[in-house]
């Protein structure tokens, strides 16, 4: 009985899916992404279970149920605002980074940089009010107008992050425009040439996939910092979907980076 039980927990621990789990959580992205998808899960569920309360009464059960996901959304976004303590000094570094960042023209330079500004300005305000709010080690006198103040600056990043990607799209169909007229005229007699355009539109194709997921991210996330700051009368449960769905893409976009870097370190 022993062998078996140590041959199943060997077995289980060198498998596949065992090293992806680990891969991703020794990522501090692929936590936060996690926490992020049971933070706004928990929230779409309040929603749902408030409604379903609202329209049926109240039940012990459901009553339970709904406290229950409150505590682990609250939880989840207090414990991702102290993950992410201090990280304002990095999208500082990268708005500066971003400005002088060469192969890009200045229109994309300055949305980057706006981007990852209102980045940094956001990620502060989250880091006053875990220091005072949380663990009271900073006396606010306004801990309102931080969280506003905040919330502003997160909506300028997303703004710049939408028009960023739009932009990319616009540049991208421009070039994929010329490729084709340039392949109409090497197809037939430059082999060469052909596969250089072959080569050049499918690196065009992914730089295509990219910027719509970062266009659907950016308008998909600008629902939650317009709905707190009152800007759109949003639908709470239409706000708690949305970071659902902008979650799951960044889940995966983190497991993609962590399984890159393990295969890098295998090298």
């Amino acid at each position: 009985m022993s062998n078996l039980v140590y041959a199943a927990a060997t077995s289980l621990s060198n498998s596949k899916p065992m090293d992806k789990y680990v891969q991703y959580t020794n990522s501090l992205m692929g936590r936060d992404k996690l926490f992020r998808f049971g933070q706004y899960l928990a929230r779409l569920l309040v929603y749902l279970l408030g409604r379903r309360t609202a329209s049926h009464g109240k039940s012990s059960s459901l009553v339970e149920w709904l406290e229950t996901f409150r505590k682990v959304q609250t939880t989840l976004t207090t414990t991702r605002k102290v993950m992410r303590t201090g990280k304002f000094v990095d999208f500082a570094r990268q708005s500066v980074k971003a400005l002088t960042e060469r192969g890009v023209d200045e229109v994309g330079r300055l949305l980057s940089a706006v981007h990852k500004a209102g980045m940094c300005i956001f990620m502060a305000a989250d880091t006053l009010g875990v220091l005072g709010n949380t663990l009271g080690l900073v006396r606010l006198r306004n801990a309102q107008s931080v969280t506003r103040w905040g919330q502003r600056a997160w909506v300028a990043a997303l703004v710049a992050q939408a028009a960023g990607a739009a932009y990319k799209l616009h540049n991208v169909g421009l070039r994929q425009a010329d490729l084709q007229r340039v392949r109409k005229h090497v197809e037939k007699t430059d082999r060469l040439g052909s596969r250089e355009c072959a080569v050049e539109e499918q690196m065009l194709a992914q730089q295509r996939v990219a910027a719509n997921k970062q266009l659907v991210q950016g308008v998909l996330d600008l629902a939650i910092p317009v709905k707190n700051l009152g800007l759109v009368d949003l639908n709470e449960g239409m706000v708690a979907l949305a970071g659902t769905v902008t979650s799951v893409m960044g889940m995966r976009d983190a497991m993609s980076k962590a399984s890159a870097g393990a295969a890098a370190k295998a090298k």
